[in-house]
């Protein structure tokens, strides 16, 4: 009489812990992500999540003097739970006549390919800082890795990697200043390190590629806990048998969400390739000013200018955008801010231009109606 054991059977508990034991081994951001496992078992598909902003610096008190409280205060940002998932199928001969651990390697290719959605999911966040969190670079270099940094402020010191591709790195191991992994010792931060430059330990990653639409190319320094990774759920696996094939499919799936926590932990080192034109709903908009006649063009606090750009406009009666890439731009006005009264005159457009600080160049352009007081 034949006998069917545990072992000629795929326990779908076993193989998730497998696959649980193997996730987070390729998401290269994993480092300086902090994952969080409390929501597991809330019910819910959209969460809202605090990001805390800086108090400001320490102010000057003298002898019995008041000490005036800065408000930590919390943006709210909403993320969605996302579904990855990813199946493979067995069939009875690869499970008990083939050569190594098919269940197991299953198991591991099933881990990565979670692992490989997530991490795309968690550089999509990144890509998406505040431009003042930006630093413009022709290219990657080791000056303008220096230069990146002091937007840290106080903040540089401490761990920071730097994410990169091949061709990134390639220009930072001929400066003099790069140290080799293999001389970084206790001090790398993972295994995954190939070397160092002003402080940052470098990772490369094929995840960095030119963005079509906002014209950017990135490169980012990031320190730990910039980055939260909140489960709904652990990994769960599911085995459908079809006995007509005499084969096993193994599904696998993990509920979470990614969003950025704390915006003052990463910098994005940004190649504007092209001229990108901003979307209606980017934030810029304009209003009536005080006076009849005037009008105020509004620019977020998310688009305030990178380091190294400023934001210009132009007025007239054309509705069509301004600017050429890599073409400096004439007769425009340097933008006073929201709060600024612009005199609209017989104009009935405005247009913004974020523009190179020293050459006037544009990389990003926005059109709207004036609305004027």
């Amino acid at each position: 009489m034949s006998v069917t054991l545990k072992k000629d059977l795929i326990i779908p508990e076993v193989v998730s812990d497998m696959v649980e034991t193997k996730f987070g081994s390729r998401i290269t951001l994993l480092p300086v992500t902090q994952v969080d496992t409390s929501l597991e078992g809330v019910p819910g598909d959209t969460l809202k999540f605090p990001c805390f902003r800086y108090i400001g610096k320490a102010e000057s008190v003298g002898e019995n003097g008041q000490v005036t409280a800065g408000l930590l205060s919390a943006d709210t940002v909403t993320a969605g739970v996302k579904k990855y998932a990813k199946a493979v199928c067995i069939t009875d001969e690869a499970r008990l006549s083939g050569l190594g651990d098919p269940v197991g390697e299953a198991a591991k290719q099933l881990a990565f390919a979670i692992d490989h959605a997530v991490d795309e999911e968690l550089f999509k966040v990144l890509a998406s800082l505040p431009y003042s969190r930006k630093a413009g670079v022709e290219a990657l270099s080791a000056d303008a890795v220096a230069d990146a940094l002091a937007l840290f402020g106080d903040e540089m010191e401490g761990e920071k990697l730097l994410f990169t591709d091949a061709a990134g790195f390639t220009q930072l191991r001929k400066d003099p200043g790069y140290i080799r992994a293999s001389d970084l010792g206790q001090r790398m931060i993972f295994s995954g390190v190939v070397g160092e430059i002003w402080g940052c330990q470098i990772v490369i990653t094929s995840r960095l590629k030119e963005d079509l639409i906002t014209k950017e190319k990135q490169h980012f320094i990031v320190k730990p806990g910039a980055l939260r990774l909140v489960s709904k759920q652990g990994t769960m696996l599911e085995v459908q048998r079809e006995p007509e094939y005499m084969r096993d499919t193994l599904f696998a799936s993990k509920h979470c969400a990614a969003y950025l926590y704390d915006a003052g932990r990463a910098v994005s080192l940004t190649k504007f390739t092209g001229l990108e034109v901003l979307s209606p709903d980017c934030g810029i908009h304009a209003e009536p000013g005080a006076a009849v006649g005037d009008t105020h063009l509004v620019i977020p606090e998310e688009l305030a200018a990178p380091k190294g750009y400023t934001w210009v406009y132009m007025k007239d009666t054309s509705a069509a955008d301004k600017g050429t890439f890599g073409t400096a731009v004439t007769g425009s006005t340097a933008w006073p801010g929201s709060d600024a009264p612009i005199a609209a005159g017989a104009n009935t457009f405005l247009h913004a231009l974020l523009v190179t600080e020293s050459e006037k160049k544009p990389v990003k352009t926005f059109t709207t109606a004036v609305i004027a007081g």
